[in-house]
């Protein structure tokens, strides 16, 4: 596989013995019509690059580097590593962690290589028929958070997908690349299965979501697979997420009417990703989806511009509620849809359009409790998620007229080494 260098990483010591990279543009990447910077806060000029004050990898690394379920993977395999070698072990600083990621499925297109060689190097595959294995010893290190021979496989197919959820990359017949997202022994739910149904759910909204699936391990079990959506056959798309892309601070959210403002600013086709945002916030509410946070939306890069990812991470939750607000005015704990309609601009769209657009969302969420039927779950959990679904977001989208965002009939109330990237064209 053909790969363009663009540019090279120094590690630099602090005076706390931490590593920082700093980085340098490639000549020749700068030089390339198409170029554009990896990360937000490195325009494309000559010299050194350093991270901020705070940080010690640029933005963008993040986004290449495990989340919480991978770096425990990572550090307890190199625990073992020096028990077994009788040496002092110490967690790997962000530096280690970036380049301890299995280079075949990090996220994105970023790779990184020392002395010619992409780190790490490629290791054994993951098949579908190893998932009820592959659960089998992601459960085991979740309750013992130690690495031996059964759980050692779970390090090169799990340490680079996001998030804290115990999860692993594996290959169908095909070679195509599925997430597989394992029940943890904390769930109150077929979490899996929830997703699924609002996998289904968003394909009927007309939101843009990867194929997935559910694999059954018990009567009340699933492993969740989605097709993964920064690979197209053996070509890496480079992507970035919203918290890497806006700069935002870990925990820090923003309203989807800035969030709009912001992806269509940049984005190669600034209607269809503002129409796609604005039915992702809607229907966020509509499931009551509380891990709405800023790494779980992202932009891919598509031939000479950058475009909504598809959406991912979505989860009905029958308690608490996202913390990101719909618009500037809107009330988290309390979310308005109206204020949605009131912000059309902000997604590109006329007031009519949005409203149109909300109650083909409701449409196609009312159809939540058949959709988890036909996904397998039974009728006494459907009963403890109803309140995900809250009836009267869905009645409140079906009363919105474009005018003003104002609901029909009676409801009058106003609203005021070396970094390396694959081609990508």
């Amino acid at each position: 596989m053909d790969a363009t260098k663009v540019g090279e990483a120094e590690t630099v010591e602090t005076s706390t013995r931490q590593r920082r990279l700093v980085f340098t543009y490639d000549r020749g990447w700068l030089s390339t019509p198409d170029a554009f910077p990896i990360s937000p806060e490195m325009p494309l000029t000559s010299g050194p690059h350093e991270p901020f004050p705070s940080r010690h990898t640029p933005l963008a690394f993040d986004d290449a580097a495990p989340d919480r379920w991978g770096r425990d993977l990572i550090n307890a395999g190199h625990r073992r590593q020096a028990k077994e070698s009788g040496q002092l072990w110490r967690p790997l600083d962000e530096v280690g962690l970036l380049l301890a990621v299995n280079d075949e499925t990090r996220q994105g297109a970023l790779r990184f290589r020392l002395d010619g060689h992409f780190l790490s190097q490629p290791q054994e595959r993951a098949r579908m028929h190893e998932l009820a294995d592959l659960r089998a010893a992601a459960a085991l290190f979740e309750q013992s958070g130690e690495i031996d021979e059964s759980v050692e496989h779970l390090i090169a197919v799990g340490s680079s997908p996001g998030g804290a959820v115990p999860k692993a990359w594996v290959h169908d017949e095909a070679d195509r690349m599925w997430l597989a997202k394992f029940p943890r022994a904390s769930d109150l739910a077929d979490v899996g299965a929830w997703e699924q149904v609002a996998m289904m759910l968003q394909r009927r909204a007309g939101i843009a979501v990867q194929p997935s699936q559910i694999l059954r391990l018990g009567n009340s079990e699933s492993v969740f697979l989605a097709q993964r959506f920064d690979r197209e056959g053996e070509r890496r798309l480079p992507y970035q997420s919203f918290k890497t892309m806006f700069m935002l601070d870990d925990g820090e959210r923003k309203d989807y009417a800035s969030l709009s403002r912001e992806v269509t600013r940049i984005s190669a086709n600034p209607k269809a990703d503002g129409e796609q945002l604005f039915a992702r916030a809607a229907f966020g509410v509509m499931v009551n989806n509380i891990d709405d946070h800023m790494r779980n939306h992202g932009l891919l890069r598509r031939g000479p511009g950058w475009r909504l990812a598809p959406s991912f991470d979505v989860n009905p939750s029958a308690r608490g509620f996202s913390d990101t607000p719909l618009t500037p005015e809107d009330d988290p704990a309390n979310p308005d849809l109206r204020l949605l309609v009131e912000r059309a601009e902000d997604f590109h769209m006329t007031q009519d359009g949005a409203a149109q657009r909300l109650k083909h969302v409701a449409n196609a969420v009312e159809a939540w409790a058949d959709v988890a039927r036909e996904t397998g779950i039974d009728p006494e959990t459907l009963r403890s998620m109803s309140t995900a679904f809250d009836e009267s977001h869905r009645e409140t989208a079906k009363r919105i007229s474009g005018t003003k965002g104002t609901s029909q009939k009676g409801d009058q109330r106003g609203l005021s080494g070396q970094v390396w990237i694959k081609p990508h064209v």
